[in-house]
């Protein structure tokens, strides 16, 4: 598979126009349901890819560095900092739950491709947008792949290891993540017929795998009749960056 051998001279003069300027370099900012985003898509073959990051602190789009490396040189790829992660400005409400969300990366999937499905890399957290959008939007997801995500039934508190909704770092997200449960939960219940016919890879870390993350591993899987479980050897839940070949190869494997 091609690499994009041009990236660190790209990435070297973006960084140097953003160190002239003071402020980010890379993409544009895009008006999203009311908030603003940056977003950033290159590459003109399809089917379009949407990259979807986690949650944290220091979550953004920027882990996929690595992963976007991978991937051939011509392949239409997005990736986006949702309001109040890595580049993006803080969103000017609190209380954004999974429909905002949803509408948040419907508009990047209508950059990547207005005619076309794309596909949906989820990542941790980044399952959760994933999930709800291709509940609501079947007709516009091609396949999905979900690295290390989070299944609706064991919960975010579960898989994140907070004790409490308020001790879940979020950035500047401002997100109602009870309401992001709940409303993720429903969708993907409701959804199960579309699931089952839809192109899915499940990629999960070898490292420090707990049999409850196992089982919920497995029931992401097991929500397309066709789906498939990977498990990224030596990687850890950063997938991307652990196991970034692994991801490039299972997007390039699925027959949209």
């Amino acid at each position: 598979m091609p690499r994009r051998a041009t990236v660190s001279v790209l990435t070297f003069m973006i960084l140097l126009t953003g160190a002239c300027t003071g402020e980010p370099a890379w993409g544009t900012v895009q008006e999203a349901a009311g908030e603003r985003q940056r977003v950033l898509c290159q590459g003109t073959a399809g089917p379009a890819v949407v990259l979807v990051h986690g949650i944290g602190d220091h979550a953004g789009s920027a882990s996929f560095a690595d992963l976007i490396d991978r991937l051939p040189d011509d392949r239409r790829v997005c990736r986006y900092d949702r309001p109040g992660t890595g580049d993006s400005p803080a969103p000017s409400r609190s209380g954004r739950d999974a429909t905002q969300l949803s509408a948040e990366l419907d508009s990047v999937v209508r950059q990547a491709d207005p005619d076309h499905p794309v596909v949906l890399l989820g990542h941790s957290f980044g399952s959760y947008p994933v999930l709800h959008y291709t509940a609501q939007h079947r007709d516009r997801v091609c396949g999905v792949v979900l690295a290390d995500g989070v299944d609706p039934q064991l919960g975010l508190l579960a898989a994140l290891g907070a004790p409490a909704w308020d001790k879940v770092s979020m950035a500047a997200e401002s997100l109602d993540l009870p309401a992001v449960q709940e409303q993720t939960a429903a969708a993907v219940t409701g959804a199960r017929q579309a699931f089952a016919t839809l192109p899915l890879t499940v990629i999960r870390r070898e490292k420090n795998v707990s049999g409850p993350w196992l089982a919920a591993q497995e029931r992401l899987a097991g929500l397309a009749a066709g789906g498939r479980l990977v498990v990224a050897a030596g990687a850890g839940h950063e997938v991307p960056r652990d196991a970034p070949a692994v991801v490039a190869d299972e997007i390039g494997r699925l027959s949209c």
